[in-house]
């Protein structure tokens, strides 16, 4: 088990001197990624906040959520790259139409749609709104997992961590978020299939996709955000060969929704017709609806078959 990342949650008007104690702090750890995560500040006050903690060093920065239009998203992550979240599809599809056009669509990895509702306090970004100050933590452990007991094993070790870092600081404790995420070969596929015997795309899926999720709901120990099973198709090699060979697709993807959080994230996807995107995502947020939990998705609209995605490599495009 690694730890994918340490988030400091805190007020837009708090003294950032506290960042500075806790990046030192994180570091100890040995995170894939160090984060900041900052209540949402009035749009009078944003620009000075996110150059605040850009001058103390903060690479993830989390900030712009909900009440800002397309083009302010724009304005803020083609500046600073920071982490913003849209509510809205509509909205959405003009921030992507915005990349595509400008030829900017990298930046997609910065913003989230979210459907169904918020997530406040999780380490995951851009999905997530924080609402205290505390601190938050998210583990990469699909390797770790043998067999289903082995969730709550992880989780037990991460809060530990995460406790530790909280206690130097002098902060609360938010939680950790337990949801499973990959990272290259260390695959969420991969330990599906391990786990229950079934490749995603096949029949069983979204049974084996639930019952981990089941395992962290059950898991004891203090959780924040999102907790249920993530897919982002960039982030995970054994998906990308799973899209190459044609076991999944788009509507796979869009129906595992169901059953995790983000079953569309990190994907590229063809696009040929903008409406028929919006008709997807509208799609999702019937399935948020459904569902009663919020849901996260970003697109990389492109016309390639193949996207390069800095971080992640090579991704096999979706096609709409």
């Amino acid at each position: 088990m690694r730890i994918r990342s340490i988030t400091l949650h805190i007020m837009w008007s708090d003294e950032f001197s506290l960042v500075d104690k806790f990046l030192e702090a994180a570091k100890t750890a040995a995170p894939l990624t160090i984060r900041v995560s900052v209540a949402p500040p009035p749009p009078s006050k944003a620009e000075g906040v996110v150059k605040l903690l850009k001058d103390r060093g903060v690479k993830y920065i989390s900030a712009i959520h909900i009440y800002y239009n397309a083009e302010e998203v724009y304005h803020y992550v083609s500046q600073y790259n920071i982490f913003a979240t849209i509510s809205d599809v509509v909205e959405y599809v003009k921030f992507l139409k915005i990349l595509y056009t400008r030829g900017e669509v990298h930046l997609s990895r910065y913003v989230s749609l979210v459907l169904g509702g918020a997530v406040y306090n999780s380490p995951y970004f851009p999905a997530s709104i924080t609402t205290k100050k505390g601190i938050s933590i998210s583990l990469l452990y699909p390797n770790d997992l043998n067999n289903i007991d082995d969730v709550e094993r992880a989780l037990k070790k991460g809060e530990e961590i995460g406790r530790h870092i909280a206690s130097i600081i002098g902060v609360e404790f938010l939680g950790v978020d337990g949801s499973l995420s990959p990272w290259g070969e260390e695959s969420v596929a991969k330990a599906v299939e391990r786990l229950f015997g079934v490749r995603l795309g096949e029949p069983g899926s979204h049974y084996a996709i639930r019952k981990l999720n089941n395992a962290i709901e059950e898991a004891r120990v203090k959780k924040v955000g999102f907790n249920e099973v993530m897919l982002p198709l960039a982030e995970d090699e054994e998906l990308k060969r799973l899209v190459k060979n044609g076991a999944l697709n788009l509507d796979k993807f869009i129906s595992y929704t169901s059953v995790c959080i983000p079953g569309l994230d990190m994907a590229p996807i063809r696009i040929k017709d903008w409406e028929l995107l919006k008709r997807a995502l509208y799609d999702l947020a019937a399935i948020a609806e459904t569902k009663g939990r919020p849901i996260g998705v970003r697109i990389f609209p492109v016309d390639a078959e193949e996207y390069y995605i800095e971080g992640f490599g090579p991704t096999p495009a979706l096609l709409l």
